[in-house]
């Protein structure tokens, strides 16, 4: 997994992005964040105005590719660009 990645469902309503902490844990684990977002006017194909963030989970490496293969294999399209602002 690059540094970042997205995914988006088909009907373009749902986002999730995947990213690494910046920081490992106490232990030198490094995990991978992700977080779901909505947007009623759909996610354009680049950034997108008026993004609700819904969850943020931090997943190890191993979980966040189980979540992002079971995803792609249900629907989700990878995104080759961000679809919100980050910071």
């Amino acid at each position: 997994m690059q540094n970042e990645s997205w995914l988006v469902k088909k009907d373009r309503v749902w986002a999730m992005r995947f990213f690494k902490n910046k920081y490992p844990d106490e232990d030198g684990t490094i995990y991978i964040r992700v977080h779901l977002a909505s947007c009623k006017l759909r996610f354009l194909h680049g950034i997108t105005p008026h993004v609700q963030l819904h969850e943020s989970e931090k997943l190890t490496y191993e979980k966040a590719r189980e979540l992002w293969r079971s995803s792609v294999e249900t629907g989700w399209e990878v995104s080759k660009k961000p679809l919100w602002e980050t910071s």
